[in-house]
């Protein structure tokens, strides 16, 4: 992994696990020290799934409509993204479809170009499973290793910001092992 321990971590909601995201949460940390962050969330196209509306919906409360449409949601996010990728490692925990369809769209729209790629695109689940953990977890992992995430994100799990936190802390404690 990169050494510059430069770490990139970003987590999208969608309208159902194959729709359009309508919140992006993204934080970066130097030496394990947060350095920057992104949150948006637009308004969701179409009908909502009906889990996306019971699970989902409630958690973001606090995270208020910032862009008014998918589209722009990509672009202010493509903008942090290539401004903040550089000698990242960059994270996601179980990144397909949803964190693979964001990046996919900002690369259909122009948003970023062919060599913007993240490179390199660690996804959490094959770390856990190599450890012999649930790679379908981070929280888990968390409670079985005393880690401990920011009481800044109401509502937690599908809190793109909170999901971002997390699956950066799980890794970081990976390398630590």
């Amino acid at each position: 992994m990169n050494q510059s321990r430069r770490l990139f971590s970003f987590d999208a909601e969608t309208n159902g696990l194959w729709g359009q995201a309508f919140a992006i949460g993204a934080l970066v940390y130097e030496d394990e020290v947060e350095v920057a962050r992104f949150v948006g969330r637009c308004p969701i196209e179409g009908e909502i799934d009906s889990w996306v509306a019971e699970n989902v919906i409630p958690q973001m409360t606090v995270i208020p409509v910032s862009q008014d449409s998918y589209e722009g949601l990509l672009a202010d996010f493509a903008k942090f993204y290539l401004a903040e990728k550089a000698d990242a490692d960059l994270v996601v925990h179980m990144g397909v479809p949803v964190e693979s369809k964001v990046l996919l769209d900002m690369h259909c729209l122009g948003l970023i170009g062919d060599w913007d790629g993240p490179y390199p695109l660690y996804d959490l689940s094959g770390f856990l499973a190599q450890v012999g953990e649930d790679p379908t977890s981070v929280d888990g992992y968390l409670v079985r290793h005393d880690l401990i995430v920011s009481s800044q994100y109401e509502g937690g799990t599908h809190n793109p910001l909170y999901d971002s936190e997390v699956a950066a802390r799980v890794l970081m404690h990976l390398r630590s092992r």
